[in-house]
C-alpha cells in the first residue's frame, strides 16, 4: 500500500463512505456470508492454534519488554489495562504463567522463545489466512502455494509480535515517564495528569489493536484489490472485540460457573472461548470491509480482466465459393 492511499484510508471522508455505505441490506450480507463461509467454524481452528502458540508469545513479549523492568511488574502493567476487558479466569492463568517464568534472568530466552513463538503462532496466522481468502472469495488457482503461504505466515507472525513488543515498550516507557513527571509535579496536577492517562490508556491500546488486525487484513488475503476498505473494518473489529470482551468478562464473573463444573480446567475454558471469540470477530471484520467494499463497487480480486472490446485483430474469414 502506497503512502498516499494510506493517507486516504486514514481520512474521515473514507470512515464516511464506510458508515453510509453500512446500510442493513451490507449487514444482512454480512450475516449470511459468515455461516455460508463457516467462518464460526474457521474461528475454532484460529483459536485452536492461537492456543498453542498463546503462551510461548506471552514469554516472547514479556522477555523482550521486560528489559525495562522485570517480568512481573512488566505483566501487572499490561494486565492492568486488560483488567477491565478480558475474562478474570483467562488473566489469571497467564498471570501464573509469567509468575513461574519471572525468576529467569536469562537474555538468551527471548531468542529461544520468539523462535518458538514464531512457529507456534505461524499456525494461527495461517489458519487466518485460509479464511481471509474465502471472505475475499480468491479463487484456488489465485491462493498462495503451500511454501509461500508458510513463509508469509512466519513473516506476518514475526512482523505482528514484533509490532506488539515495540508498541507495548513504547507504552509502558511512556508510561514510566509520565508518572515521573506526575510525581514531581503538585497534588492537583498529578491527580489530573494520572487520570486523563488513565482516560487515554485504553483508546490508546484500541489503536494499536486497529493497527495489528489491518497489518493481518492487507497482508493475510493471497490477493488484494486496490481501494478495498481496510482501515474501518480493523476499528470496528477492536471496538467489538472491546465490547464483547467486556460483555464475556461481565458474563463468566456473574453468570459462568466454569470452575465449579469443569474444576481446575475452567480456567483453560474461559481462556478458549475468549480466543474463539476473538478470532470470530476478527474475521466479521474483514467480512464487513468486504461487503462494504461490494456495496462501493470494488468487486473481490478473481483473476479476470475487465471485459472491454478486443483490440486484436479478426482472423480473416474465408470467401464463399
Amino acid at each position: 500500500m502506497s503512502l498516499r492511499r494510506l493517507r486516504r484510508s486514514l481520512s474521515i471522508k473514507a470512515f464516511w463512505q464506510f458508515l453510509c455505505h453500512l446500510t442493513p441490506s451490507t449487514i444482512r450480507e454480512v450475516i449470511v456470508c459468515t455461516f455460508e463461509q463457516r467462518l464460526p467454524g474457521l474461528a475454532a481452528e484460529m483459536a485452536y492454534y492461537s492456543m498453542l502458540g498463546l503462551f510461548p508469545s506471552i514469554l516472547a513479549v514479556l522477555t523482550a519488554i521486560g528489559l525495562i523492568g522485570t517480568l512481573r511488574e512488566t505483566f501487572e502493567r499490561l494486565a492492568w489495562q486488560l483488567s477491565e476487558i478480558a475474562p478474570q479466569e483467562a488473566l489469571l492463568l497467564i498471570q501464573n504463567f509469567a509468575g513461574e517464568i519471572s525468576n529467569s534472568q536469562n537474555r538468551s530466552l527471548f531468542s529461544i522463545s520468539f523462535l518458538v513463538a514464531l512457529w507456534a503462532s505461524s499456525g494461527a496466522i495461517s489458519a487466518a489466512m485460509r479464511a481471509l481468502d474465502q471472505i475475499h472469495q480468491i479463487p484456488n488457482r489465485l491462493t498462495r502455494p503451500f511454501w509461500k503461504a508458510k513463509l508469509v505466515s512466519l513473516g506476518l507472525t514475526a512482523g505482528t509480535i514484533l509490532l506488539i513488543i515495540i508498541a507495548s515498550s513504547l507504552f509502558l516507557i511512556s508510561e514510566i515517564i509520565i508518572f515521573k513527571l506526575a510525581y514531581k509535579s503538585g497534588a492537583t496536577i498529578e491527580y489530573w495528569v494520572l487520570r486523563i492517562w488513565r482516560w487515554l490508556s485504553l483508546p490508546t491500546a484500541l489503536g494499536i489493536l486497529s493497527a495489528t488486525i489491518a497489518f493481518i487484513y492487507r497482508f493475510g488475503p493471497s490477493r488484494w484489490s486496490p481501494g478495498k476498505p481496510l482501515i474501518p473494518g480493523a476499528v470496528l473489529a477492536a471496538l467489538a472485540w472491546a465490547a464483547l470482551s467486556s460483555a464475556f468478562r461481565l458474563y463468566v464473573s456473574q453468570f459462568g460457573n466454569y470452575n465449579k463444573v469443569y474444576g481446575a480446567v475452567g480456567a483453560v475454558i474461559v481462556l478458549m472461548l475468549w480466543l474463539y471469540l476473538s478470532s470470530l470477530v476478527l474475521l466479521i471484520g474483514d467480512q464487513l470491509n468486504v461487503s462494504v467494499g461490494k456495496a462501493m463497487g470494488i468487486d473481490p480480486p478473481t483473476g479476470k480482466r475487465k471485459t472491454g472490446k478486443s483490440t486484436s485483430p479478426t482472423p480473416p474469414q474465408s470467401l464463399p465459393r
